[in-house]
Parts: structure tokens; sequence; C-alpha cells
């Protein structure tokens, strides 16, 4: 979730804005997200023992799956996949199942449709009772009636923030605050989580589970990517003081993520205030740093320069809208595409020169949460 500066809004204003609507569209983040789709997997053995906890009256009913925060599909489909599978195992007959993805309006929805209903790995191939729907709406509003989801999923979603924060001098990454801005970072992060569970606490039925693989932060509060996003960080300081980048537009970048430690993540299950307007209780914690897929290419093939060009389309691919969203309004398509390519080379040429280095494990937190 992102904040969004459109025209003839000034810089720094809030608004509900989906991160997904700010990646890279035409595909181009489905091709190019192998490490989020790589942190799913750690949530399908989840997804089928919450299946397996939902309340057996449900399968006297329509069976709804959420997928919060779909993005263009790609990654979805095993998740859900797994889900529909335990579903059909516990219930003979098996229910209707829904699945619901959401998204906001700008979301890459033509090819979330395509993805969904041609790929072959689509889990709606070779399947019958099983429907495909929608919703442009944000995970931080309420999006379906009370007690109307079985099972919610969200995978590397909610680090994205609702609105942006004040902006942080001297770099584009909230792990690298500190005082008043950190401060402020950390509050918006803090009323977004707690949003974000409120609404689910309305939507889900009785009984019904939410999966959570959330990209966090360590004991330290690093998120894991901090050599790649330094290295990023360099590259656009470079780039203002050669005056292909504009003081002003590097002040205004920042990326709108905020990577919560275990004790954020915890935070709202331990105040009875929240629990007693939203009766959710966490059943399962677990978080680990994730392997780097891509830097275990380079230690098999040793080509740094298909490291970078791979590293380069990922950032790309989730980072690339939110950050150069920050350009001056009065630059031409042209000329920011120029700029955009320029960041892209400089980066590529970066990231060839020390592939081990730059590499990012993510830290990721994968949570069970049940409605009581």
């Amino acid at each position: 979730m992102i904040e969004t500066k459109g025209d003839g809004e000034p810089k720094g204003a809030s608004g509900l804005q989906n991160h997904h609507e700010h990646m890279l569209g035409h595909g181009f983040y489905n091709k190019h997200s192998r490490e989020q789709g790589l942190a799913n997997q750690h949530a399908l053995p989840l997804l089928a023992e919450a299946v397996n906890a939902v309340a057996p009256a449900i399968a006297a009913a329509d069976f709804r799956i959420a997928d919060y925060g779909s993005a263009q599909g790609r990654n979805s489909l095993l998740p859900v996949k797994t889900a529909i599978k335990a579903i059909k195992k516990r219930w003979q007959p098996a229910p209707d199942i829904t699945v619901i993805h959401t998204d906001l309006p700008g979301n890459d929805w033509t090819t979330l449709f395509q993805t969904v209903l041609t790929s072959p790995d689509s889990y709606l191939q070779g399947e019958a009772g099983v429907f495909s729907l929608a919703s442009g709406a944000s995970v931080y509003s309420r999006i379906f009636p009370a007690n109307h989801i079985a099972l919610g999923y969200s995978a590397i979603v909610e680090h994205w923030l609702s609105r942006r924060p004040p902006a942080i001098a001297d770099h584009i990454w909230s792990t690298r605050t500190s005082g008043r801005t950190r401060a402020a970072w950390a509050a918006q992060a803090r009323a977004d989580w707690r949003g974000f569970l409120s609404h689910r606490a309305a939507e889900l039925i009785p009984t019904g589970r939410l999966v959570v693989v959330g990209s966090g932060a360590d004991p330290r509060g690093l998120s894991g990517a901090e050599p790649l996003i330094d290295l990023v960080n360099r590259v656009l300081e470079a780039m203002v003081r050669e005056g292909s980048l504009l003081a002003d537009e590097y002040g205004e970048m920042a990326i709108p993520t905020y990577y919560r430690t275990e004790t954020e993540w915890r935070e709202p299950f331990e105040d009875e205030g929240f629990l007693a307007a939203s009766p959710l209780r966490l059943l399962h914690y677990q978080e680990f740093a994730e392997d780097d897929v891509y830097l275990a290419e380079y230690e098999r093939s040793g080509d740094a320069q298909a490291f970078a060009r791979e590293y380069t389309a990922f950032f790309r691919a989730a980072f690339e809208p939110s950050l150069f969203h920050a350009l001056d309004g009065e630059r031409g398509q042209a000329q920011r595409q120029q700029l955009i390519e320029e960041f892209s080379s400089r980066l590529r040429e970066a990231l060839a020169q020390d592939p081990p280095g730059y590499s990012a494990r993510w830290w990721l937190n994968l949570m069970v949460i049940a409605k009581e």
C-alpha cells in the first residue's frame, strides 16, 4: 500500500493507494517476483491446517477464500490451489468454493484475470465448483460483509503502508531512519497493522482463519535487503551529484514500506482493549531469513551479468513506480523513462561487481490468526 501524489495533489499528501497499483504492469511483476513466490511456499502447510480448523458447518454453504493483495495473480495460484485441495479432501461432497482476489482499482487486473483463467497452473484448471471473483479495495478498509470469509490469505503485503510518513533524509528505506522520523514511520505501521486486523476480524466467520506471510524485520530491525537498498541509494545520490536527478526529486524519494519486528507484529494480540473489539488470536508465529534465489543461481552459474539483470528487474518490478513517482511533474514521459533507464543501467553495472555483497535475505514472518 502506498501514498499517491497525483496531479494537483501536494507531495506528502495522504491517500489509500494499493502498492500493487504502483508495481510495473503488463505482467512485469508476475515475471520478476520469484522471491515473493518462494515466500508463499512456506505457508502451504499452514493453509491446509487452517482449512481443517474451520467449523464443519461451513460445508453446507459456500466456502469463501479471500486473497488479500493479489497483485498480478501468479503468486496466488499455488496457495489457493493448496487450500482448495484441503477443502475437497476434508468435505465429501465438497461445498462450492469462491475465491475473491482483492487489490485496488489501479492493479494490473488484466494480467490477473488472464493468469487465473488461462494459466495451466491455475487453481481453476480441472476443478468443478470453484469460482473466481475480484474486489478492488484496499486491505486497510472493510472489503466484505460481516462473518463472510472462511479463509483469508495475505502474502508480502502488510509491509506496504497505507500512506507515506515524512520523507527520509538522505535515504529511501525506513530501516535507515532514526529519531522522530523513525517514530513517525513506526506509528503509521502500527495503525495500519491494527486496521488490517480489525477489518479481517469483522469479515471472518467464527472459527475462520487468516494466514499471513509478512515481510518483516529481524531483532535488529533490519529487513535483510539493506545491502541492495543501500546500493540503490548510492546510485541515486550519484545521479544527483551528476545532475540527471534533481536534489528535490531525490529528497521526496522514499519507498513507503515498513518492516515490523516480532514485537510489533505481536503487539495488537497483547492488547486486551483491541482484542475486545476484534476477537482474534495469534495461533502460530514463525520467523526466519529467506534464501536468495537469484544468488543461488549466480553461485551455480558464476554469471554476474545475469544476476545483475535479474536483480535489477526484481527491484524495478516491486519498487520502481513508487520510487520514481517523486519525479518532477514537468518532466515529459520520454524524459522520465530515460532517467529510469539510466538508473537501471547504473544499478545493473554496480550489482555485477559484487553479487554476494548485494544479496538480499528477506526476513519473513509466518502467522496463523483465528477468529474466536
